[in-house]
């Protein structure tokens, strides 16, 4: 299992009680290279390549759909 897959797994996880609209609005954020997101949220995500980050927000997109 690779970085994104555990971390999707973990953030999907039924007793998560982190809201994924909030994790879907901040990877968003870090995606679009948004400076505040990057200096609150970029240490959880030291040696993540873009593609990795885009992984992860297309992965929260879809377990949001899901829950709908």
């Amino acid at each position: 299992m690779d970085a994104v897959q555990e971390r999707l797994a973990r953030w999907t996880a039924p007793d998560q009680t982190h809201p994924l609209a909030k994790r879907e609005a901040d990877l968003a954020a870090l995606v679009d290279g948004d400076k505040t997101a990057w200096e609150s949220y970029g240490q959880h995500y030291e040696g993540w390549t873009m593609e990795d980050m885009e992984r992860l927000l297309t992965g929260v997109r879809a377990a949001r759909r899901e829950t709908l």
